[in-house]
């Protein structure tokens, strides 16, 4: 095990490396000067060179490329050209919002994908079936951004069921700061206000992002459920007289999860590229929203460290993947 990590540690030092060379070199060879943004459209050419020297930018790329590693070493991600703020103190502010919604929404995915694919294994070619065959497709063709202005058309515009934006309503405070996720900071302080408006806000967005990320799992846990279902095993228990449910989710729901949790941890990234536009659509203040505002102001600095960020959470996502292969079947050891 210590060997498997180190090896994987290692390789997504390599994956992380790669990330930052060209993230840098793209965000460097756009069209576009940040030092003009800074200064404004009518400040001197004097003005804007200033603003360039300081900014590093008069300097070769390899020379701000090695720059930014060397600050990077120490936790500085720099400084956001739109915000004037430490890039890391912004990625902190909005992360939460983002891994909130983001985590949420995998939850919801595993909980109704899982059984709905093992529904329609059990029920192959029945109604079950064809029910979760339409969902899946569905949420696969339906585009994200018409899904969620539907959504929003539909829930806050025609019947005003739901908020439409944001993370709580406008006239109830945020719980006392302890995680940044305003679900798990309610429940500590017991602000039930607080928890009604956020629970109420988290359902539409969390809904677009995981019924589009369903498919996938759903797909997954059919087609692997089918093929566990036909081997020798299975049929002998059958004989045995083992109960049905006995039968289909402890011993082939088990054997069936391998591909299925290699499904789950791409469905977070995903859920990471759908956040862009859901967290766009519902104003939701979270990276994505974030990233969304510098790339349009060609803030570098924040776009950068925004991809760096999440190319750490998705290699990190897909590490805890590979090592729960184990905890599910004891036979794969790690060499």
């Amino acid at each position: 095990m210590a060997h498997f990590l180190a090896r994987r540690l290692l390789l997504q030092f390599v994956v992380f490396g790669g990330v930052l060379v060209l993230t840098f070199l793209i965000s460097h060879i756009v069209p576009g000067d940040p030092a003009l943004l800074r200064a404004g459209p009518k400040a001197s050419a004097e003005t804007i060179a200033k603003i360039r020297h300081d900014m590093g930018l008069d300097r070769p790329l390899p020379v701000q490329l090695w720059v930014y590693v060397r600050e990077l070493l120490r936790g500085d991600l720099g400084t956001s050209i739109r915000t004037q703020r430490p890039v890391i103190q912004d990625i902190t502010e909005h992360f939460p919002a983002t891994f909130e919604l983001i985590t949420t929404s995998l939850l919801v995915v595993i909980v109704v994908g899982i059984p709905l694919g093992v529904l329609s294994a059990v029920r192959k070619d029945r109604l079950p079936d064809h029910l979760s065959r339409v969902i899946a497709i569905s949420g696969v063709s339906l585009p994200v951004f018409w899904l969620g202005l539907l959504l929003i058309y539909v829930f806050f515009v025609r019947l005003g069921w739901l908020p439409g934006t944001g993370r709580l309503d406008m006239a109830v405070e945020p719980p006392p700061t302890l995680t940044g996720l305003y679900v798990v900071d309610a429940l500590a302080a017991r602000d039930w206000e607080a928890l009604r408006s956020t629970v109420r806000h988290l359902l539409l967005p969390v809904f677009l992002l995981s019924y589009v990320s369903l498919a996938p799992v759903v797909r997954m846990v059919r087609s692997s459920m089918l093929e566990v279902l036909g081997q020798d095993y299975i049929r002998t228990a059958r004989a045995k007289g083992l109960p049905e449910r006995l039968i289909v989710y402890r011993h082939a729901l088990r054997n069936a999860l391998i591909p299925t949790l290699t499904i789950i941890g791409l469905s977070y990234g995903t859920l990471l590229q759908g956040a862009v536009v859901t967290e766009t659509i519902f104003a939701w203040p979270g990276m994505a929203y974030y990233a969304v505002g510098s790339m349009t102001y060609l803030d570098y600095p924040a776009v950068m460290g925004i991809t760096l960020v999440s190319a750490v959470i998705y290699t990190s996502v897909n590490l805890i993947v590979d090592l729960l292969y184990g905890v599910v079947d004891p036979r794969i050891r790690y060499d």
